[in-house]
C-alpha cells in the first residue's frame, strides 16, 4: 500500500477502515492543526478531514488534503476517497493493520492475526460479513462514479476515468 493518510478527530471511524484496508493511517485525537500538517508534510501523508481551516492550512503548505464532506457515509467517503487516490476496495488480512494503534499485523493461524505493536488480536467472525458489506456499498458506489473494478482505468480520451467525481467532490466542498 503505497498511500499513507493522517486523519483528525473528526474520522476516527474512517481511520479504522483505511487500516483494516490496509493503509498507513495515523489519527489523532486532539492535536492542533499544525501539528497534523508538519506531521503529514514529513510523512508525505495525505491529511484526511472535516476541518475547512485544516484542509486550506496543508493546502497552503503543500500538503494534499481530502476534505471530507459532513454527514457523509463511510462507504460514500471510501469510495472518493478509491477514486481520487486509487485505492483498493478489498481487505486482505495479510495487509491490514491494526486498527487501534496503526501497527503491522501477523499470522498467528489461519483465521487468526496479531499486531506486533500492541498485541491485539484479529480474527475471521461475524463481523467479517459487516466488513464485506461495507466494501460491497462502497465498490457499487465507486463504480457509479464512473471507474471498473478498483483501480482506476483510462478511457479511451487519456483520461482518468472518475475524474469527473472528484471534481463533484471538490465542487461541493468549496462552495
Amino acid at each position: 500500500m503505497t498511500q499513507k493518510f493522517i486523519v483528525d478527530a473528526m474520522l476516527g471511524k474512517l481511520a479504522r477502515w483505511l487500516r483494516i484496508l490496509g493503509y498507513d493511517t495515523l489519527y489523532y485525537k486532539d492535536a492542533e492543526d499544525w501539528r497534523i500538517v508538519k506531521r503529514a508534510e514529513e510523512d508525505k501523508r495525505i491529511v484526511v478531514t472535516r476541518d475547512r481551516g485544516l484542509c486550506n492550512r496543508a493546502r497552503k503548505r503543500g500538503v494534499e488534503c481530502f476534505l471530507v464532506v459532513p454527514d457523509t457515509e463511510v462507504e460514500r467517503t471510501l469510495a472518493e476517497l478509491a477514486v481520487k487516490y486509487g485505492l483498493y476496495l478489498d481487505v486482505n488480512p495479510e495487509a491490514s493493520r491494526c486498527t487501534e494503534c496503526n501497527g503491522i499485523l501477523e499470522k498467528r493461524d489461519k483465521n487468526l492475526w496479531r499486531c506486533t505493536r500492541c498485541g491485539k488480536e484479529y480474527w475471521k467472525g461475524r463481523h467479517w460479513d459487516t466488513i464485506t458489506e461495507v466494501l460491497i456499498k462502497a465498490q457499487a458506489l465507486m463504480e457509479s462514479y464512473g471507474t471498473a473494478g478498483n483501480s482506476r482505468v483510462r478511457s479511451g480520451k487519456g483520461k482518468v476515468a472518475g475524474e469527473d467525481s472528484s471534481e463533484r467532490h471538490k465542487e461541493e466542498t468549496e462552495t
